[in-house]
């Protein structure tokens, strides 16, 4: 009997369990409609808002930025064009343009938001690295963004030359290190290289060591043809 008591007193405490559950639901959902139903203009004008937003950025790239990508992309050409003559006076008309084209400056100034005034900053910065105005150079070379790894990392190594000249080691090595990352059969062995040398400057073998024999490791016909092998000596024979 005494059993039976308890497990009639257990089922009711379930049972009171249960519905209170069951109330704290139906509590639940009551709050929510009633928010809903309180502010749900509010709700409608946000959701709409959003929406408005997605279809504003649609029809820009659609209609706007797709369009100056085609134009900056034919603008484009000619500059390159004067820029591989390497000339003095077609290295300028590649920066200023003429009467008929636009110059990589005018490119990236008037096409900012496209890809084409991006590489548009970095053969100005090559430009103006070849007439030998250094600040110029860097002020281009550091707007590159790194949207096609490639032109980046050979970016990165053309800061680093420009330091390296400027003096300023540090800075130099920071841009190596970024280019030396990079998987490019000519450009990556040979940032390894400058950064290794820049290594043994400052005395520090262990990494000079390191860079040469990355080389070794991940570009070996390079490796050869550098003659890495006397570097890779040399740093073994200072390494502490």
């Amino acid at each position: 009997m005494k059993f039976r008591c308890i497990n009639m007193a257990n089922t009711e405490t379930l049972g009171s369990k249960k519905n209170e559950q069951v109330q704290e639901n139906e509590n639940f959902v009551t709050k929510i409609l009633l928010f809903f139903n309180k502010y749900q203009n509010v709700i409608y004008g946000v959701v709409i808002g959003v929406l408005v937003v997605i279809l504003a950025i649609l029809a820009f790239n659609r209609f706007y930025l797709q369009k100056k990508n085609a134009e900056a992309s034919a603008q484009i050409v000619q500059p390159i064009k004067w820029f591989t003559q390497g000339d003095t006076a077609s290295l300028k008309k590649s920066l200023e343009g003429d009467d008929e084209n636009d110059g990589f400056l005018d490119i990236a100034s008037s096409y900012k938001i496209t890809k084409t005034a991006n590489t548009a900053n970095y053969y100005a910065g090559l430009a103006y690295m070849k007439l030998g105005q250094k600040d110029e150079a860097l002020e281009y070379l550091t707007k590159f963004k790194k949207k096609e790894d490639v032109l980046w990392y050979a970016c990165q190594a053309a800061i680093g030359d420009l330091y390296d000249d400027k003096g300023d080691e540090g800075k130099a090595i920071s841009y190596y290190e970024k280019a030396a990352k990079g998987k490019d059969p000519f450009f990556t062995p040979i940032t390894l290289f400058k950064l290794g040398q820049m290594y043994e400057r400052k005395g520090d073998w262990k990494k000079a060591l390191d860079s040469y024999e990355k080389i070794e490791k991940n570009f070996y016909n390079e490796y050869n043809k550098m003659s890495i092998a006397q570097y890779v000596e040399r740093a073994k024979a200072n390494v502490k």
